[in-house]
């Protein structure tokens, strides 16, 4: 009869010192793998998202849609079923074109919302997606007009954002239309805005490891490398910028680079940050953030700085 030989102790760890190292390969790689197949889902939400905006404009003049606040009140009632005096989000004038709330999620947002008027919609949870409003605050300068107040019925003042010509943006393979933020309603992909809901310190740490997707004027979608950092008074106290500040930057937020965005005059809402960009030409606005905000970010920053890692 032979013997059967077993494996000796040091066999047995040489065994699996090699499949903790195949793990510690193939596990990033799965997680990579498992990331990348979320943003090309994200992508293609955003590409038919895309194609809602130009089928709308079409249809309403050329002219993108606005925002506004709840400009009256007594019209905007969920017991009532009431919803034309409420405020509305980006989303919701294109519902007729895409039809499927689901196109406005992302598996990399889970935060719930079931406000009203959104809820009509079906909305359980916020959308990953905001809207291009202009480089800065309720500046304008995007597919928005800087915001004005806006007189209630019954007293008062609300606000509107009113959309613009989609001929009169300069570069429409270059401007964004929408796309990923962490704002809330009303999202906008703003400087200072679109970190509002961002708690951490890095830019790995960005969605997609961020690399956001967006939506362009032309109804094209594209992921684009983007970068953040601490800006004292913004939402959350975060900016997110687009990492070619010169180049895509200098369209990517602007219907008209040239056009000059004055600063918010007090009649509506002020985005008040420590530093705060003056009023400029709308292109210059990426490369002041970039040049202004000069320190790296420590482990647990106080004042403006940017992510390095």
């Amino acid at each position: 009869m032979r013997s059967q030989k077993a494996f000796t102790l040091i066999e047995l760890l040489v065994v699996i010192a090699i499949i903790a190292i195949l793990a510690a390969i193939l596990f990033p790689v799965f997680a990579q793998a498992k990331m990348a197949a979320k943003k090309t889902s994200s992508l293609s939400n955003c590409k038919q998202l895309g194609v809602a905006l130009q089928i709308y404009v079409t249809d309403y003049d050329d002219t993108t849609p606005s925002i506004w606040g709840t400009n009256d009140p007594a019209n905007c009632s969920e017991a009532l079923g009431l919803d034309s005096g409420c405020s509305n989000e980006w989303w919701i004038p294109l519902f007729p074109y895409f039809k499927s709330i689901d196109l406005v999620y992302s598996s990399e947002r889970d935060r719930p919302d079931n406000s009203w008027p959104r809820k009509k919609y079906g909305a359980k949870k916020l959308s990953a997606y905001g809207y291009n409003w202009g480089p800065f605050g309720w500046r304008g300068g995007g597919l928005l007009e800087k915001q004005v107040a806006v007189p209630r019925p019954g007293g008062g003042f609300g606000n509107m954002n009113r959309g613009k010509s989609m001929t009169s943006i300069v570069e429409v393979a270059g401007t964004f239309a929408f796309g990923d933020t962490y704002d809330t309603p009303r999202a906008t992909v703003g400087l200072g805005f679109a970190g509002d809901t961002y708690t951490g310190f890095t830019n790995a740490g960005l969605r997609y490891g961020g690399m956001f997707n967006y939506v362009f004027a032309d109804g094209h979608a594209k992921s684009t490398k983007v970068q953040g950092g601490i800006l004292v008074g913004a939402f959350g106290n975060r900016y997110i910028r687009v990492a070619d500040a010169t180049g895509l930057g200098r369209t990517a937020y602007c219907s008209d680079p040239d056009a000059f965005i004055a600063d918010e005059d007090g009649t509506t809402s002020q985005l008040n940050t420590t530093p705060e960009p003056p009023g400029m030409i709308c292109g210059d606005y990426t490369k002041w953030l970039r040049d202004t905000i000069t320190t790296p970010c420590p482990d647990n920053p106080s004042a403006s700085c940017y992510f390095t890692k």
